[in-house]
């Protein structure tokens, strides 16, 4: 005859208390205030200057909690970088699929949804990656690994498999030319005139967006 289990009493609880487990929104944030402090020591002083432990402070957070985070203190700007490139691909998915797609870059929420001081802090961040490389790495790679996100939000726009090759690779043009926006904004001269960020970005961005939606070659 098969025992009956033992229902554990109070003094045996049937797990160990302590505090309930971060969500995965709640570590998003975490990753983005981090990358807020980071970016703002590298702006003040340099990357070289700033250590993993000035960047845990100015965070709020203990140095190993970030190594939890980041492998590297110039991967602590990652989320600045790839909190836009998530947006964007939101923005071309909800688009209405009777509106042609380059009017997106018209759409109110691209500058309403974020804030002054998220913008200007990306805008230094950018203009750091001419003078450091591992900053620029860390831009590339967010650029990289923001094509296959935004091929699957084409490929059911187009009605396409989001592996076919001609999907890759529009949206891997249309990343290129917002890549190609946001440069060619940060690389002026202090003080040249020209088009607003947020012209610059449109533009590259209509540019990008009709050449993605353009018919698919054989």
């Amino acid at each position: 005859m098969a025992e009956t289990p033992i229902a554990p009493t109070a003094a045996e609880p049937t797990k160990r208390g302590g505090r309930p487990p971060l969500t995965e929104s709640r570590k998003d944030e975490i990753r983005l205030e981090i990358a807020f402090a980071a970016v703002r020591l590298f702006t003040e002083q340099g990357l070289d200057a700033t250590s993993v432990a000035q960047i845990a402070e100015a965070a709020g957070i203990a140095t190993r909690t970030l190594w939890r985070y980041f492998p590297s203190k110039e991967a602590c700007a990652a989320p600045l970088l790839s909190f836009g490139l998530d947006r964007f691909a939101s923005y071309v998915r909800d688009w209405p699929a009777d509106r042609p797609l380059a009017e997106a870059a018209d759409d109110t929420r691209w500058f309403s949804d974020t804030s002054p001081t998220r913008l200007l802090l990306v805008i230094d961040l950018l203009r750091l990656t001419h003078t450091e490389p591992l900053l620029d790495a860390v831009w590339s790679r967010c650029y990289s690994e923001a094509v296959a996100p935004l091929a699957v939000v084409l490929g059911a726009r187009l009605g396409q498999p989001a592996d076919d090759l001609r999907v890759k690779v529009k949206a891997s043009m249309l990343l290129a030319a917002m890549h190609q926006g946001l440069r060619h904004y940060v690389c002026r001269a202090p003080g040249e005139y020209g088009p607003s960020l947020e012209d610059t970005i449109r533009a590259a961005a209509r540019i990008g967006l009709a050449a993605a939606e353009a018919e698919l070659g054989a």
